[in-house]
Protein backbone atom coordinates (compact mmCIF):
# COMPACT_ATOMS: atom_id res chain seq x y z
CA UNK A 1 0.00 0.00 0.00
CA UNK A 2 2.65 2.46 1.12
CA UNK A 3 4.17 1.71 -2.17
CA UNK A 4 1.01 2.52 -4.21
CA UNK A 5 0.95 5.74 -2.78
CA UNK A 6 4.33 6.58 -3.42
CA UNK A 7 3.79 5.86 -7.18
CA UNK A 8 0.37 7.50 -7.17
CA UNK A 9 2.42 10.87 -5.41
CA UNK A 10 4.60 10.66 -8.13
CA UNK A 11 2.39 10.31 -10.94
CA UNK A 12 -0.18 13.42 -9.60
CA UNK A 13 3.20 14.85 -9.20
CA UNK A 14 4.52 14.69 -12.89
CA UNK A 15 0.94 15.30 -13.99
CA UNK A 16 0.71 18.57 -12.29
CA UNK A 17 4.48 19.54 -13.83
CA UNK A 18 3.08 18.60 -17.40
CA UNK A 19 0.24 20.78 -17.17
CA UNK A 20 2.30 23.70 -16.05
CA UNK A 21 4.89 22.76 -18.78
CA UNK A 22 1.84 23.54 -21.44
CA UNK A 23 0.36 26.62 -19.50
CA UNK A 24 3.58 27.86 -20.15
CA UNK A 25 3.53 27.17 -24.12
CA UNK A 26 0.81 30.38 -23.83
CA UNK A 27 2.17 33.58 -23.50
CA UNK A 28 1.19 35.36 -21.10
CA UNK A 29 0.38 38.16 -23.63
CA UNK A 30 -1.46 37.27 -26.49
CA UNK A 31 -0.15 39.08 -29.63
CA UNK A 32 -2.77 38.84 -32.16
CA UNK A 33 -2.27 39.70 -35.70
CA UNK A 34 -5.37 41.09 -38.03
CA UNK A 35 -5.49 43.06 -40.81
CA UNK A 36 -8.29 45.93 -41.27
CA UNK A 37 -9.22 45.18 -44.18
CA UNK A 38 -12.42 42.55 -44.25
CA UNK A 39 -15.34 44.32 -42.52
CA UNK A 40 -17.44 42.95 -41.18
CA UNK A 41 -14.46 40.35 -39.56
CA UNK A 42 -11.56 42.83 -38.99
CA UNK A 43 -11.68 46.53 -39.56
CA UNK A 44 -11.12 50.06 -38.69
CA UNK A 45 -13.68 52.66 -37.84
CA UNK A 46 -13.26 55.90 -35.51
CA UNK A 47 -9.29 54.40 -35.54
CA UNK A 48 -10.75 51.66 -33.54
CA UNK A 49 -10.06 48.11 -34.58
CA UNK A 50 -13.94 46.55 -34.75
CA UNK A 51 -15.30 43.14 -36.44
CA UNK A 52 -16.10 39.64 -35.13
CA UNK A 53 -12.61 39.11 -35.18
CA UNK A 54 -11.88 41.37 -32.53
CA UNK A 55 -14.61 40.55 -30.71
CA UNK A 56 -13.08 36.66 -30.61
CA UNK A 57 -9.84 37.62 -29.59
CA UNK A 58 -11.22 39.51 -26.51
CA UNK A 59 -13.08 36.06 -26.02
CA UNK A 60 -10.03 34.29 -26.16
CA UNK A 61 -7.95 36.06 -23.84
CA UNK A 62 -10.47 35.95 -21.23
CA UNK A 63 -11.02 32.25 -21.71
CA UNK A 64 -7.37 31.78 -21.29
CA UNK A 65 -7.03 34.16 -18.69
CA UNK A 66 -3.79 36.10 -20.64
CA UNK A 67 -3.51 39.65 -21.81
CA UNK A 68 -3.76 40.55 -25.39
CA UNK A 69 -2.62 42.65 -27.88
CA UNK A 70 -4.04 43.52 -31.24
CA UNK A 71 -1.15 43.86 -33.97
CA UNK A 72 -2.83 45.87 -37.13
CA UNK A 73 -0.58 44.75 -40.01
CA UNK A 74 -1.18 44.54 -43.76
CA UNK A 75 -2.54 41.04 -44.85
CA UNK A 76 0.49 40.45 -46.94
CA UNK A 77 2.89 40.43 -44.05
CA UNK A 78 0.60 38.45 -41.23
CA UNK A 79 1.82 35.08 -41.93
CA UNK A 80 5.59 36.44 -42.59
CA UNK A 81 4.95 37.98 -39.39
CA UNK A 82 3.83 34.95 -37.40
CA UNK A 83 6.79 33.22 -38.59
CA UNK A 84 9.35 35.64 -37.48
CA UNK A 85 7.92 35.38 -33.82
CA UNK A 86 6.20 39.13 -34.16
CA UNK A 87 2.80 37.78 -33.84
CA UNK A 88 1.55 34.55 -31.97
CA UNK A 89 -1.44 34.25 -33.69
CA UNK A 90 -3.27 35.46 -36.66
CA UNK A 91 -7.14 36.41 -36.37
CA UNK A 92 -7.82 38.00 -39.76
CA UNK A 93 -10.48 36.10 -41.49
CA UNK A 94 -8.01 33.77 -43.34
CA UNK A 95 -9.30 30.67 -45.08
CA UNK A 96 -7.57 27.55 -44.36
CA UNK A 97 -5.62 26.70 -47.92
CA UNK A 98 -3.22 24.11 -49.15
CA UNK A 99 -0.59 26.40 -49.80
CA UNK A 100 -0.68 28.26 -46.06
CA UNK A 101 -1.37 25.31 -44.37
CA UNK A 102 2.18 24.31 -45.22
CA UNK A 103 3.30 27.56 -43.57
CA UNK A 104 1.33 27.50 -40.41
CA UNK A 105 -1.08 25.65 -37.99
CA UNK A 106 -4.13 25.97 -38.23
CA UNK A 107 -6.88 25.48 -35.54
CA UNK A 108 -10.66 23.70 -35.86
CA UNK A 109 -12.45 26.23 -38.75
CA UNK A 110 -15.05 28.49 -36.73
CA UNK A 111 -17.04 29.45 -39.78
CA UNK A 112 -17.93 27.56 -42.98
CA UNK A 113 -18.20 30.39 -46.27
CA UNK A 114 -17.67 30.39 -50.00
CA UNK A 115 -16.53 32.66 -52.61
CA UNK A 116 -19.53 34.82 -54.59
CA UNK A 117 -20.28 37.59 -57.15
CA UNK A 118 -21.25 40.74 -57.00
CA UNK A 119 -22.72 42.16 -59.23
CA UNK A 120 -24.49 45.94 -60.87
CA UNK A 121 -27.87 45.23 -60.52
CA UNK A 122 -28.55 46.88 -63.59
CA UNK A 123 -26.88 43.80 -65.09
CA UNK A 124 -28.56 40.79 -63.52
CA UNK A 125 -30.18 39.90 -66.94
CA UNK A 126 -26.72 39.63 -68.28
CA UNK A 127 -24.95 38.15 -65.66
CA UNK A 128 -27.49 35.73 -63.76
CA UNK A 129 -26.49 32.61 -65.33
CA UNK A 130 -24.15 30.28 -63.69
CA UNK A 131 -22.30 29.96 -67.20
CA UNK A 132 -21.61 34.04 -67.83
CA UNK A 133 -18.95 34.25 -65.03
CA UNK A 134 -16.74 31.63 -67.34
CA UNK A 135 -18.07 33.77 -70.47
CA UNK A 136 -14.55 35.44 -72.70
CA UNK A 137 -14.39 38.67 -71.46
CA UNK A 138 -16.23 38.95 -68.73
CA UNK A 139 -14.11 41.60 -66.42
CA UNK A 140 -13.34 40.04 -62.64
CA UNK A 141 -12.39 41.79 -60.13
CA UNK A 142 -10.81 40.50 -57.16
CA UNK A 143 -8.96 41.64 -53.63
CA UNK A 144 -5.24 40.72 -54.46
CA UNK A 145 -3.85 37.84 -52.49
CA UNK A 146 -7.04 36.19 -51.72
CA UNK A 147 -8.81 33.19 -52.20
CA UNK A 148 -10.58 35.14 -54.90
CA UNK A 149 -7.91 36.21 -56.26
CA UNK A 150 -6.96 32.56 -57.10
CA UNK A 151 -10.04 30.93 -57.80
CA UNK A 152 -10.63 33.63 -60.67
CA UNK A 153 -7.12 32.48 -62.08
CA UNK A 154 -7.48 29.01 -61.54
CA UNK A 155 -11.26 28.34 -62.85
CA UNK A 156 -11.90 31.79 -65.41
CA UNK A 157 -9.27 31.35 -67.92
CA UNK A 158 -11.19 33.39 -70.17
CA UNK A 159 -11.74 36.33 -67.97
CA UNK A 160 -10.09 39.57 -67.70
CA UNK A 161 -8.90 39.79 -64.03
CA UNK A 162 -7.72 42.64 -62.03
CA UNK A 163 -6.20 42.58 -58.14
CA UNK A 164 -6.84 45.09 -56.36
CA UNK A 165 -5.51 46.52 -53.00
CA UNK A 166 -8.61 46.18 -51.44
CA UNK A 167 -12.12 45.68 -51.39
CA UNK A 168 -13.20 49.07 -52.11
CA UNK A 169 -11.14 49.81 -54.76
CA UNK A 170 -12.57 46.61 -56.39
CA UNK A 171 -15.96 47.72 -55.23
CA UNK A 172 -15.57 51.23 -56.33
CA UNK A 173 -14.53 50.00 -59.92
CA UNK A 174 -17.51 47.84 -60.17
CA UNK A 175 -19.70 50.85 -59.63
CA UNK A 176 -18.24 52.92 -61.85
CA UNK A 177 -18.43 50.33 -65.05
CA UNK A 178 -14.71 49.73 -65.13
CA UNK A 179 -15.06 45.81 -64.51
CA UNK A 180 -18.20 43.33 -64.86
CA UNK A 181 -17.90 41.61 -61.39
CA UNK A 182 -15.87 41.21 -58.19
CA UNK A 183 -15.44 37.99 -56.21
CA UNK A 184 -15.14 37.73 -52.19
CA UNK A 185 -15.91 36.11 -49.49
CA UNK A 186 -19.48 35.14 -48.82
CA UNK A 187 -19.81 37.84 -45.35
CA UNK A 188 -18.34 40.62 -48.02
CA UNK A 189 -20.91 40.19 -49.73
CA UNK A 190 -23.90 39.56 -46.92
CA UNK A 191 -22.50 43.34 -45.80
CA UNK A 192 -22.60 44.48 -49.34
CA UNK A 193 -25.91 43.44 -50.12
CA UNK A 194 -28.02 41.66 -47.67
CA UNK A 195 -27.84 44.34 -44.42
CA UNK A 196 -29.25 47.21 -45.06
CA UNK A 197 -27.18 49.52 -42.73
CA UNK A 198 -23.86 48.30 -44.81
CA UNK A 199 -25.33 48.00 -48.20
CA UNK A 200 -24.00 49.17 -50.98
CA UNK A 201 -26.52 50.93 -53.59
CA UNK A 202 -26.70 49.69 -57.56
CA UNK A 203 -24.90 46.26 -56.54
CA UNK A 204 -26.31 42.83 -55.73
CA UNK A 205 -25.08 39.43 -54.93
CA UNK A 206 -25.43 36.66 -56.84
CA UNK A 207 -25.53 33.66 -53.47
CA UNK A 208 -24.66 30.74 -55.38
CA UNK A 209 -21.34 29.73 -53.82
CA UNK A 210 -18.10 29.75 -56.24
CA UNK A 211 -16.10 27.53 -53.57
CA UNK A 212 -16.52 26.35 -50.28
CA UNK A 213 -14.17 27.09 -47.87
CA UNK A 214 -13.42 27.32 -43.93
CA UNK A 215 -12.28 30.20 -41.64
CA UNK A 216 -9.87 29.38 -39.25
CA UNK A 217 -6.92 31.14 -36.84
CA UNK A 218 -3.22 30.30 -37.47
CA UNK A 219 -0.01 30.17 -35.14
CA UNK A 220 3.26 28.52 -35.80
CA UNK A 221 3.60 25.14 -36.90
CA UNK A 222 5.62 24.14 -33.81
CA UNK A 223 3.20 25.61 -31.78
CA UNK A 224 0.90 22.90 -31.24
CA UNK A 225 -0.06 23.59 -27.39
CA UNK A 226 -1.27 27.04 -28.34
CA UNK A 227 -3.12 25.37 -31.24
CA UNK A 228 -4.73 23.26 -28.88
CA UNK A 229 -5.45 25.85 -25.98
CA UNK A 230 -7.43 28.01 -28.88
CA UNK A 231 -9.39 24.80 -30.26
CA UNK A 232 -10.68 24.36 -26.34
CA UNK A 233 -11.49 28.09 -26.64
CA UNK A 234 -13.45 27.85 -29.89
CA UNK A 235 -15.15 24.47 -28.56
CA UNK A 236 -16.35 26.72 -25.53
CA UNK A 237 -17.40 29.14 -27.57
CA UNK A 238 -19.28 27.52 -30.04
CA UNK A 239 -21.17 25.23 -27.28
CA UNK A 240 -22.17 28.42 -24.86
CA UNK A 241 -23.63 30.31 -27.67
CA UNK A 242 -21.08 33.05 -27.76
CA UNK A 243 -19.76 32.23 -31.23
CA UNK A 244 -23.31 32.49 -32.55
CA UNK A 245 -24.49 35.76 -30.87
CA UNK A 246 -21.72 36.94 -32.82
CA UNK A 247 -22.59 35.92 -36.03
CA UNK A 248 -25.98 37.81 -35.57
CA UNK A 249 -24.19 40.79 -33.79
CA UNK A 250 -21.68 41.70 -37.21
CA UNK A 251 -23.45 39.66 -39.95
CA UNK A 252 -27.26 39.25 -39.35
CA UNK A 253 -28.14 38.99 -42.61
CA UNK A 254 -27.03 35.54 -44.08
CA UNK A 255 -27.33 33.37 -47.43
CA UNK A 256 -26.54 29.73 -46.31
CA UNK A 257 -23.73 28.72 -47.92
CA UNK A 258 -24.59 24.76 -49.45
Amino acid sequence: MKLARILLTLLLTLSVQVAVSADDTIPSTLRIGTSASYPPLTFKADGKLQGMEIDLAAAVGQALNVKTRLVELPWEELIPALNAGKIDVIMSGMSVTDARSKQVLFTEPWMRIGQMALIRSADLVQWARPSALFSKGARVGVKAGTTGETFAKAELPDAVITSFATIEQGTDALGAGKIDIFIHDAPTIWRLTANAATEKAGLMGLYRPLTEEYLAWAVRKQDTALANALNGVLDTLKKNGTLGRLMAKWIPVQVKVN
